[in-house]
């Protein structure tokens, strides 16, 4: 171990930081998860509506609602694994350099 504790100190909050970072991220997933899978199963209600009943400018609105809002889940998704993958990495990197402070 390091003779000064002050520098494991650091490495650990440091390590705290990003563990807090990386569960913020997940949350966000999640929530975009949710609003995709709700967009998904409103996108399948009005899909049903209009093969019942025709088309109308109303369901062709919500239709056009649903599928945006499921794209902008998809690309919060794709934004939080991308953050996640980069605060995995330096996750590792702060174990090493503890390791290697012990």
């Amino acid at each position: 171990m390091s003779d000064d504790p002050s520098i494991q100190i650091e490495l650990l909050k440091e390590r705290l930081a990003v563990v807090q970072e990386i569960s913020a991220a997940r949350s966000r997933n999640l929530l975009n998860l949710q609003l995709g899978g709700g967009a998904e199963f409103e996108i399948q209600e009005i899909e049903r509506e209009i093969a019942t009943t025709g088309v109308s400018h109303a369901l062709s609105e919500a239709l056009e609602e649903a599928r945006a809002r499921l794209k902008n889940a998809a690309a919060g998704m794709a934004a939080c694994d991308a953050q996640c993958a980069v605060l995995e990495r330096r996750l590792e990197d702060i174990d090493r350099r503890i390791a290697a402070d012990r």
